[in-house]
């Protein structure tokens, strides 16, 4: 009886505190300077992506150097995701268009989209975070 109650005990402890938090890690490269911070937005399959009124989980990132910087969520569940990315260079926590709507502030999306004449859609940047998958790219665009 008292080694079942051990081996309970064991199992019961690996499930409540074996688990580990997902990680999503996401590199964000071309950054031209420090100035301001980096706003990032996660959008859950089936929002308004990318309007604000979609944002699943928003996250700001001081610049610590120019280049590419690292940063970790644990805070992300695992599922369908488009994340959007902007350089806010001065801290006015918009993204700064021209007057006919173009960008004047550094962007990116997952899956390094390039948009052309408007706006991506969900299935243009989606990305599956998950155990296996949980890395990703986003490269600035100026």
């Amino acid at each position: 009886m008292k080694v079942l109650n051990i081996v309970s005990f064991l199992m019961i402890s690996f499930f409540c505190y074996g688990q580990t938090k997902p990680e999503f890690n996401l590199k964000i490269q071309n950054i031209k300077n420090t100035n301001g911070t980096l706003r990032i937005a996660f959008f859950k399959k089936g929002s308004d992506f990318p309007h604000h009124s979609g944002i699943s989980f928003a996250k700001e990132v001081k610049i610590s150097k120019a280049g590419e910087v690292e940063t970790k969520f644990s805070d992300v569940p695992h599922g369908e995701y488009a994340v959007a990315i902007f350089h806010d260079e001065n801290g006015n926590k918009k993204l700064d268009k021209n007057i006919v709507g173009i960008p004047t502030e550094p962007y990116g999306f997952t899956r390094n989209f390039k948009p052309k004449f408007s706006a991506p859609v969900f299935t243009d940047c989606n990305i599956v975070f998950n155990q296996t998958s949980n890395s990703f790219i986003i490269k600035l665009l100026d």
